[in-house]
This record gives structure tokens, C-alpha cells and sequence, in this order.
């Protein structure tokens, strides 16, 4: 701790998730005295490789630049399949999609393949505090209707008010026709609540490691979960 700061290490790992090392945890939760790093797990929805940190030269990315500059960055990695509940529950739980058997963004693993142990049930596991904001595992029937609480996470998980309306159309189109928000920039001033998912999932985040304290006893895993550039 550094003048009331949080140092930060920072993995990077593939061109979809990040691992950052802080410093903290919560003061309620604290049976267990651990030596482990703290991890921030980020994942964001269908974010290509078209990044300066993988060479691009027409794309501006200048804050994952300078994170990948401080990481370990993977050239040779893949997505294990081409839709969001099935890849996450894939990457999630260490396991090939043949080996879950789930396809779709509907089944929940635990139910169809078997009740396999995922990577914040992991940490949970091992004496940390694990915690979700945003979308980490796909919504829904697909993590058992609730994000796979309380299996994988100490906490509830944290999902934004504004996520409800993902499907309003708020773009401007021809003939005063209006379209959702992938095919246009948003003003967010004039979105339902004054705001958008990914706003408020990082102030969140932002809000939780600015009020962790030295009087916490157990190391954090704390996974955030954005959901552009989601297509």
C-alpha cells in the first residue's frame, strides 16, 4: 500500500481476458490468513485481435497497449467456440466444448455434463474471496439462472441496472427509424438511466477496490465481466 493507493501487477493473458494482481480484500470475510496474490480477472465479449498491441496500425487502442506492455501476451491463442455461453463455459471450467457438451447459450454444464469445478470455485476453494461484476459467465438458464452462485462466487454477483435495456433501440436511423446501439456511436446522456452497462460495471469495480483496507484477511479474486464489443 502506497499512500493510500493499491499496487498493481498486471498478467495479460490472450487477446480476450487480462489478469491483474492487486492488493486488498474484504474486512467482513476473514477466518483465514493467505499469502496468494490478489487477481482481477477481466474478460470482455468478442474482442478481436485488432489491437497495437498485436500489430494493428489502424486501430487506437492506447490503454490496452499499455497494459500488454506490462503483461505477458499471448500470440498463439484461440477462442474455443464461436458463441458466448459456450466458449465461456468452456474456458471457465478448463474444459474442451466436447468434453461439456454444451453448444448452446442455454444449458447449464453442472446439469447436462457434470459438476465440474470452475476457475473462481477454484480460488473460492483454496481460501479466497471470489467475487463477479458484469458478465463473466454467460447470463441466464446457461449458469443455472444465477451467474453460478453460490458455487463459484462468495458474494452475488453484481450486474448493472441498466443491462435490461441492451435491446432498446437508441440509434438514429434513416426516415427517423431507430436501431440498437451496434451500429452507432451512443450519447450516453440520452440512455435509459443517464448511463450503460459497462459504465457502471467499472465504477463498481472501481468503487470496490477504492474501499479495500489493510484489515482485510483473505486475498481477493475478483472477476469483471464487460460485454462490448459484444456483437
Amino acid at each position: 500500500m502506497e499512500d493510500g493507493k493499491i499496487r498493481i501487477r498486471t498478467i495479460c493473458c490472450s487477446m480476450f481476458t487480462f489478469y491483474i494482481w492487486l492488493n486488498g480484500i474484504a474486512d467482513s470475510m476473514q477466518p483465514v490468513r493467505s499469502t496468494g496474490p490478489n487477481v482481477l480477472f477481466l474478460v470482455l465479449d468478442d474482442l478481436r485481435p485488432a489491437l497495437g498491441c498485436y500489430g494493428n496500425k489502424e486501430v487506437h487502442t492506447p490503454n490496452i497497449d499499455n497494459l500488454a506492455r506490462q503483461s505477458f501476451k499471448f500470440n498463439n491463442a484461440f477462442v474455443q467456440q464461436a458463441l458466448c455461453g459456450p466458449s465461456r463455459n468452456s474456458f471457465l471450467t478448463s474444459r474442451r466444448p466436447d468434453t461439456i457438451r454444451v453448444y448452446d447459450s442455454h444449458s447449464y454444464w453442472r446439469k447436462t455434463s457434470g459438476n465440474f469445478v470452475t476457475l473462481p470455485q477454484h480460488f473460492k476453494n483454496n481460501g479466497y474471496i471470489s467475487v463477479s461484476a458484469g458478465k463473466v459467465f454467460h447470463p441466464g438458464s446457461s449458469s443455472g439462472g444465477d451467474d453460478d452462485y453460490p458455487y463459484s462466487w462468495t458474494l452475488p454477483p453484481y450486474h448493472p441496472s441498466t443491462i435490461k435495456y441492451k435491446m432498446e433501440k437508441v440509434c438514429p436511423g434513416p426516415n427517423g427509424t431507430k436501431g440498437m446501439n451496434l451500429i452507432c456511436p451512443v450519447d450516453v446522456s440520452t440512455q435509459p438511466e443517464g448511463t450503460l452497462p459497462d459504465i457502471q460495471t467499472a465504477n463498481y469495480v472501481k468503487s470496490f477496490i477504492n474501499n479495500i483496507t489493510e484489515t482485510l484477511h483473505r486475498p481477493l479474486f475478483l472477476a469483471v465481466g464487460f460485454h462490448k464489443p459484444h456483437i
